[in-house]
């Protein structure tokens, strides 16, 4: 028998963010079914069919679509689901979920990075998206979004279209010998797994009396900082936190993005096993999960993953960096023999270190592998 998680499955942490947040407040510029859902065109939406992890994910490899190669943004079979929840958070906890340092330069790249997304989703899926002077519709939920200059916020509007989340990393400094720092300074972070643009943590302090208590309440709060990422350059959010990336790309992704070229596109992604069915994990708002066993795993877990994207805009030289989520249940993932295969080699591809990252989640994966190979699961 295993443990039923704390809220139900099938919500994916909707109902979390609904009863955390009763005050609802719709976004400037956005009117929600304000047309009727095209009933067809969602049902013409393609399945993902968890090919994402075909072929077999290595964790920090990066690889080029050609020019002009229409993948950048995944329109698929969750894309109602998701935004269904995404438009929820705008409307519940938009600061927790959209969030900028403020300044002319960083508006033109949030501006730059909104008319490109407009741009790409009405020339590719003219019929799910249709524009009308400053007016965006979206055919496969019924929202109209205002991309005018006294519309909704651009990353607002990001978020409203796509089910990407978005992170703006901006040139910001210079060293002796030319080589150009990017730093994180917007984003629309809807679906984060254990961090945060902004920590809000708020936690009334203990006090000095309740020394045990005190001593817990700081190791959280300097957690619950740590995981705050707004403001911060590349290394800075990846130390410590993202194996391989010292070794082998802290010295050369600033110089990658720099070289960037606007017409390519960049991606990669990244695959785990997990036990909350959310997409909405902010780090300061996780859901309480039991310990991963293989029994738990298979019955009640997902294999987590961010097919990942990067686009250099050309106007601000923004690095635009997109993170389309996948929850898979991995009971489904079993079942599928070329799924299943695929994962098994993924697994057993897993380097060392990205071992250690998952803190034991991938010798949990492993084992019930194991047992499902010998007919036990």
């Amino acid at each position: 028998m295993t443990e039923p998680f704390d809220k139900p499955r099938g919500l994916m942490g909707l109902e979390f963010v609904e009863s955390a947040s009763p005050t609802r407040d719709v976004p400037h510029g956005l009117q929600l079914d304000a047309v009727p859902v095209d009933a067809e065109q969602v049902r013409a939406l393609p399945g993902d069919h968890m090919q994402r992890l075909l072929p077999p994910p290595q964790t920090v490899l990066m690889n080029a679509y050609p020019a002009g190669d229409p993948s950048w943004l995944q329109i698929d079979s969750t894309y109602p689901e998701q935004m269904r929840q995404r438009l929820a958070l705008l409307a519940t906890r938009r600061t927790w979920v959209v969030d900028r340092l403020d300044s002319q330069t960083v508006l033109l790249a949030e501006t730059e990075l909104r008319d490109r997304v407009v741009q790409w989703l009405t020339t590719q899926h003219p019929l799910a998206f249709s524009r009308q002077g400053d007016h965006v519709t979206c055919h496969l939920t019924g929202v109209v979004v205002d991309v005018g200059p006294q519309g909704a916020q651009p990353m607002v509007a990001v978020a409203a279209l796509t089910t990407e989340d978005f992170l703006l990393m901006l040139p910001s400094e210079t060293d002796a010998q030319g080589q150009v720092t990017y730093r994180l300074m917007s984003g629309a972070l809807l679906f984060p797994n254990g961090w945060s643009l902004r920590s809000y943590f708020d936690r009334p302090d203990p006090g000095p009396e309740h020394e045990q208590q005190r001593a817990q309440w700081e190791e959280d709060r300097n957690l619950s900082h740590e995981r705050a990422k707004l403001g911060r350059t590349t290394r800075e959010i990846h130390q410590g936190s993202v194996p391989q990336y010292e070794a082998h790309l802290a010295t050369s992704v600033d110089r990658a993005f720099h070289a960037m070229r606007p017409e390519r596109v960049v991606w990669r992604r990244n695959w785990g096993p997990h036990l909350s069915p959310r997409l909405f994990r902010h780090a300061d708002a996780l859901d309480l999960v039991p310990p991963m066993t293989p029994e738990r795993l298979l019955e009640q877990g997902f294999i987590r993953s961010e097919h990942q994207t990067l686009v250099k805009l050309p106007r601000s030289a923004a690095i635009a960096f997109g993170l389309k989520n996948y929850l898979w249940p991995v009971r489904d993932m079993l079942a599928d023999p070329q799924v299943r295969s695929a994962l098994e080699v993924a697994a057993q591809r897993t380097w060392p270190e990205t071992r250690e990252y998952m803190r034991g989640r991938h010798e949990v994966l492993m084992a019930l592998l194991g047992m499902s190979a010998d007919g036990n699961a």
